[in-house]
Parts: structure tokens; C-alpha cells; sequence
């Protein structure tokens, strides 16, 4: 599928950002544009938002030497909270516009909140690094491609959720990676794939697939990757409300 043919600005999640387009590689500096970097975060979800003095109360335990990890698996509502709340890798353009605003004027090591259409969110910055070459494909440009067998026959389609999101919401063509179980898979990526062929990477919220998407780039030299910004769950939103949201 030839980039030109989705350069168009449209209407996208979570940002109105979501024209076709190469991140490219720059020099990792704190403080800097959160276009030059990415993050690694991990967070805890309170979905009722009339519950901002209990994240306080969770973030004072934080700063009082609490683990993050136990406090995000007992009360985070995500489903990342199985995992202590990370969510990986966050790009810019991958997710709600206000927990990255938030999280990329912290600095690493700190703890943000952030409010977002989803709830209230304890941001733990843990990490930054340099921004690879991947492209973001917006919900509406993933629409439009599984809607025509003449563009998606030569494409690869990668979704990185775990077995249970998987059953819960899939769309066509997508063949199951769940990052979870990277051990299983990450050696022999290359040969099941072709790293030359375009390939689309999605999960949940558009995190876990900027991670694998940069995997895919950085150590395993693939060419054309491209993420789906705000993942299926962006596409029940904005494209297809029969996906069912979880």
C-alpha cells in the first residue's frame, strides 16, 4: 500500500494529528520536544473521576516509598494492571493527547496525574530513549484498508493484545503476537514475517504496538511499519462501533 495514497489530515484518535507520516530518529534530551523522545510508563486507572482524592491519597503513598507495581495491580482498572500498569513504550500521537501532554513534561523517574476521556491516571515516567522510524495509521486509514482487498493483500497484520482481549475484539486479517509472550516468538519474527513487506501493528490503545513496531525497526530490520494510533479501541470509536470496547 503506497503511503501517498493516505497522506491526508483527517479527524483521527486521540489527536487531530493523524497524517500520514515518518517519526524520525532524533537525539534523546530531557526537558526537550516530546517529538524527539519516547517514554516508558506505567500507570494506575481510576475510571470514576470523582476520585481524585483517592489517586492523591495513592500517589502520597507513592512518594512515601509504596510500590507502584502492587498498588497499580490492586487498584489500577486497566487491564495493564496485571502487569503492574505498564503500558511500555508511549510515542507521541499513540494515546490520549492529555496523559502524554502530562507525561512528557515529567521527568523520568517522576510521578504525573493526568485526567483523559477513559478516567484519572497516575503517570510513572520511568524511562526515555530516542524515537525510531515508525509510521501511525489512524483508525480511519486502518478502516479504509481492510475495506479494500486490493490494498490489504499484500500487507502484514500484526496484533500484539493477549489471547483473552483477542476473543473479546479482533478484526480481519490480524494475526495474533501477544507481547506478553515475546520468548515465544521474538527469535523467529523475521522468518514468519517479511521484513520488507509493509507491515501494521496494533493492540488495545496504539502502546504495546509502538513497542513492538519499534522492535520490529530497531533489531529486526523491517522497512515499513506502521502503528495504529489509539489501537481497537480507537477503531470501535471512530470506525467501526460493531468492534465491541472492553
Amino acid at each position: 500500500l503506497k503511503a501517498t495514497t493516505r497522506l491526508m489530515l483527517r479527524a483521527g484518535y486521540p489527536t487531530a494529528r493523524t497524517q500520514l507520516l515518518t517519526v524520525r530518529a532524533m537525539a534523546s534530551s530531557a526537558g526537550g520536544s516530546s517529538a524527539k523522545r519516547q517514554l516508558q510508563v506505567a500507570h494506575i486507572l481510576i475510571k470514576d473521576k470523582g476520585k481524585k482524592d483517592f489517586l492523591d491519597d495513592l500517589a502520597r503513598q507513592v512518594t512515601d516509598g509504596a510500590s507502584f507495581f502492587d498498588l497499580a495491580r490492586k487498584h489500577s482498572e486497566c487491564p495493564s494492571a496485571k502487569s503492574g500498569g505498564e503500558l511500555g513504550w508511549l510515542s507521541p500521537g499513540s494515546y490520549f493527547p492529555e496523559f502524554e501532554e502530562a507525561a512528557f513534561k515529567a521527568q523520568v523517574g517522576q510521578f504525573v496525574n493526568a485526567e483523559t476521556p477513559v478516567g484519572l491516571h497516575l503517570i510513572h515516567v520511568k524511562k526515555e530513549r530516542s524515537l525510531p522510524d515508525v509510521q501511525q495509521m489512524s483508525a480511519e486509514e486502518l478502516a479504509e484498508l481492510l475495506q479494500n482487498p486490493g490494498l490489504w493483500e499484500d500487507v502484514q497484520f500484526v496484533d500484539v493484545r493477549e489471547d483473552w482481549e483477542f476473543a473479546t475484539a479482533k478484526l480481519p486479517h490480524f494475526k495474533l503476537y501477544p507481547l506478553s509472550r515475546f520468548s515465544e516468538w521474538g527469535s523467529t519474527i523475521s522468518q514468519e514475517l517479511e521484513p520488507s513487506k509493509e507491515t501494521v501493528v496494533l493492540c488495545h490503545h496504539g502502546v504495546r504496538s509502538m513497542q513492538m513496531s519499534t522492535y520490529l525497526v530497531s533489531e529486526c530490520g523491517f522497512t515499513d511499519v506502521k502503528n495504529v494510533t489509539g489501537g481497537i479501541d480507537a477503531y470501535s470509536l471512530r470506525a467501526d462501533s460493531s468492534v465491541p470496547r472492553y
